[in-house]
């Protein structure tokens, strides 16, 4: 997959550009609506370090219902891939049309793009909430009650930033990190269903 090796390869290269950028966010548009954890639309920009190699570039995230729809974008802003998961398994197309196919979504991620996106969890944890299964080993919270740290399933997530509006205040800047990989996104804009053309 000569693609996404130059992908990758041109990304690792515009890590560290990319992160310290991240402060440079003006014109995100914070929350729109009312999303919850059950139904909603995500903007963001990803930076990743898997061993050796890294990704940067944005995503486009929709939830509902346990389904989702997750495009990731180069940093030219070019699709690289879609992930798409539902009841009956989670399948992925690559920019150069190749289509991979797998029950887990995390495991498809990994062995396509080199890296883990937990999407089983993650509906829940970019809520501040814990995902089902083991209950979490650590939560910790600020002296204004809002999560900093919540580590389950061998999974560290970290919490460094929230938007606020009005009676919602959701996550602005989270990282995800287990050996071997640590994922940054910084959310652009959270929005209700259907409001990507609002």
């Amino acid at each position: 997959m000569a693609l996404l090796r130059l992908i990758r390869h041109a990304a690792t290269a515009a890590l560290l550009l990319a992160v310290a950028g991240c402060a440079g966010l003006s014109n995100k548009r914070g929350i729109d609506g009312s999303p919850a954890s059950e139904s909603f639309e995500m903007a963001a920009r990803v930076a990743v370090r898997y061993g050796t190699d890294g990704y940067t570039g944005s995503l486009r995230w929709r939830h509902r219902n346990e389904r989702d729809s997750v495009e990731l974008y180069a940093p030219v802003g070019t699709l690289y891939a879609r992930l798409e998961r539902d009841a009956s398994g989670s399948w992925m197309e690559t920019a150069d049309g190749k289509r991979f196919e797998d029950h887990d979504a995390g495991a498809l991620s990994r062995r396509v793009l080199g890296w883990e996106l937990p999407l089983d969890s993650l509906p829940y944890w970019v809520f501040t909430r814990p995902a089902p299964g083991p209950a979490p080993l650590r939560t910790d919270v600020s002296p204004e009650g809002r999560p900093t740290l919540l580590v389950q399933g061998g999974w560290q997530v970290r919490y460094q930033a929230y938007f606020e509006n009005k009676a919602l205040v959701l996550p602005e800047r989270l990282e995800l990190e287990r050996p071997g990989l640590k994922v940054k996104l910084i959310v652009s804009r959270w929005a209700e269903p259907g409001a990507w053309g609002r």
